[in-house]
């Protein structure tokens, strides 16, 4: 059977938009935007981001694909891949494309408001419940700089037993964050706060506390990928090269009141700055001070004890 080019004719913005796609066959759609977008991001990550959006949007994965290259797409359905292309094409994540992001085994809703959950920072839950489980007395955990709330719900949900705080200076962050508390019904109380002024006679005491505060420097961002500083939230990245450790002194003079003697602290941290953070506990009254290596070995989070 001759199968005809599509020709879709649609209004975005009051502009008329003309879509020539090859078919409305789910292979040749993939094949299609695959090779539009490999100049911009490589074969294989522009294969894995249109057969993400596909499953995302239409429930066909790699199996699918291959069972049924056949399957067609309506005219909504080729609208709807097309303009999600299109957003690739101006490096936005497709994190944000698809409003949502996988962290600790869990959907996460996201959008320009939050940070896309790293991989790393599942490390980061993973260190904090392992210090939980160390540690019976710990009934309490802070989590400063929420932002999506994936620290704190995914501890909330592995930790039922233990009551989470979480909070943010972004009122649109505690917004996102709540959305995916109630999405996963994890019980975390919310707060907003400065993490540079705390307003600490209104806030309780707590056992834990952990942070992946901004740590990227101004100076780092020549390094940095456009999808990630054209669209992340700038706010919740970047620090001054003047001042780099602002939001961990910040953090652990905060603790001097509000983290239990004996209760532990734990930051994702800038690999350069490891020495610096560890001289900075130690000047504060903290022990048991250990440097973790992330899964492409570098330096990528701290742990201490207060002592006094």
């Amino acid at each position: 059977m001759l199968i005809l080019p599509a020709l879709i004719m649609s209004k975005e913005n009051s502009d008329i938009c003309i879509m020539k796609v090859p078919t409305n066959r789910i292979k040749d759609i993939v094949n299609h935007y695959v090779n539009e977008i490999i100049p911009l991001y490589g074969k294989e990550e522009a294969t894995q981001l249109v057969l993400l959006l596909t499953e995302h949007y239409f429930g066909i994965d790699r199996l699918k694909l291959a069972v049924e290259p056949d399957f067609r797409l309506t005219e909504s359905e080729l609208l709807t891949i097309h303009f999600a292309v299109k957003e690739l094409k101006q490096y936005k994540p497709v994190q944000y494309i698809i409003g949502q992001s996988e962290f600790f085994g869990r959907h996460y809703f996201v959008n320009e408001d939050v940070l896309i959950p790293r991989p790393e920072t599942e490390q980061l839950v993973q260190l904090t419940i392992d210090s939980i489980s160390k540690n019976k007395n710990y009934k309490r955990i802070l989590d400063v700089g929420t932002g999506s709330g994936c620290i704190a719900v995914s501890l909330a949900l592995e930790l039922p037993e233990i009551s989470v705080s979480a909070c943010d200076i972004s009122e649109k962050a505690l917004e996102t964050a709540k959305k995916n508390a109630d999405a996963l019904d994890a019980g975390v109380s919310f707060f907003e706060c400065d993490v540079i002024h705390f307003n600490q006679d209104l806030l309780p005491e707590w056992d834990l506390i952990v942070s992946n505060p901004p740590y990227v420097t101004e100076s780092d961002k020549k390094q940095m990928q456009q999808n990630v500083l054209a669209w992340e939230p700038h706010l919740a990245l970047f620090v001054t090269d003047e001042d780099p450790l602002i939001f961990y002194r910040s953090i652990i003079q905060f603790s001097t009141d509000h983290l239990s003697i004996g209760g532990c602290i734990l930051f994702e941290i800038n690999e350069l700055f490891g020495n610096q953070l560890v001289k900075l506990l130690q000047d504060n009254h903290f022990t048991d001070i250990s440097i973790h290596l992330d899964f492409h070995s570098n330096n990528r989070f701290i742990s201490a004890v207060r002592t006094a």
